[in-house]
């Protein structure tokens, strides 16, 4: 079983790790968590989500590497 965790927020705290703390003592699941790991900034939506790696395309590719 995988598990895809997408969040705008910051990588630590908040309910990524609560959906860690969830799922850290089943069996057999592998978690990819996106989030935005430095200090976010003003900019454009598209540009900012690119730019932080939690974009569309981000995304796609995280579960594509996740299922091959």
């Amino acid at each position: 079983m995988w598990l895809q965790f997408f969040c705008y927020h910051c990588f630590t705290g908040g309910i990524g790790e609560a959906v860690l703390s969830a799922v850290a003592l089943e069996k057999n699941v592998i978690v990819k968590k996106l989030a935005v790991k430095e200090i976010a900034r003003s900019g454009p939506s598209a540009a900012l989500l690119e730019m932080f790696g939690i974009s569309a395309s981000a995304i796609v590719k995280a579960v594509e590497e996740l299922i091959h």
